[in-house]
């Protein structure tokens, strides 16, 4: 597995995103097609077992000494102790490139452990909803937060939102009831390109005339 944030608890990223949100109030995305390139930028913690490579990548824990953890990049050998930089940029498949900003934070006889932040863009885009395989060992998972303007998509997806009434907040490509409230959930899932999928767990925190904001979840899985 190349990257998942892993939260302590629902509620403490649910009221950090619930922050994030204030930002969005002028910044809402507008109608049109979906964008062919979407990126990501996910908080992220990493784990090597010795002997093996970061999947995707070329990053490898060698072995460790009473110095550091030897790994290579690239080819090359280096010493990495507690607290030192290990930084990887290149392609992770067709169409997704990765730039990873890393830092070791433990290594033993075990593994290698790093976090960091992971930068993940993806081109070519165009959305199908679906079930999605949930098996490769590269995966990332995050915190979003979107302001949608009116008729436009929450990007990734194939959902749009379409406006507002006394219902809640009225939804475009939804099966079923097409309205959500405050804190109702939106889920959907699907493929972003071929062997790229997403999984996105929302929730609304606004909505009126002007847009609707939401915070969550996104989870991408490639190489499936």
């Amino acid at each position: 597995m190349v990257g998942r944030l892993c939260p302590k608890t629902w509620g403490r990223i649910s009221s950090l995103l619930g922050l994030a949100v204030l930002f969005l109030a002028g910044c809402l995305v507008k109608p049109g097609a979906q964008p062919s390139q979407i990126t990501y930028s996910f908080p992220t913690t990493l784990a090597i077992k010795m002997g093996n490579s970061l999947p995707g990548t070329d990053i490898r824990y060698e072995r460790m000494s009473d110095q550091g953890a030897y790994v290579t990049i690239k080819g090359q050998q280096a010493l990495k102790r507690q607290g030192d930089s290990l930084d990887w940029s290149g392609s992770l498949g067709s169409g997704v490139t990765a730039d990873l900003k890393l830092r070791v934070v433990l290594y033993n006889e075990s593994e290698l452990r790093l976090v960091g932040t992971a930068k993940i863009v993806i081109d070519g885009v165009s959305s199908k909803q679906g079930s999605i395989p949930t098996s490769s060992v590269i995966e990332f998972s995050g915190p979003v937060a979107y302001g949608l303007a009116k008729g436009a998509f929450l990007p990734g997806t194939t959902l749009t939102y379409m406006g507002h009434s006394s219902d809640g907040a009225q939804m475009g490509g939804v099966e079923g009831y097409a309205y959500r409230k405050v804190g109702d959930s939106i889920f959907w899932e699907g493929s972003l390109r071929d062997g790229v999928y997403l999984r996105l767990d929302v929730r609304v925190v606004q909505f009126d005339d002007s847009g609707l904001r939401v915070t969550g979840l996104a989870t991408i899985w490639i190489g499936s």
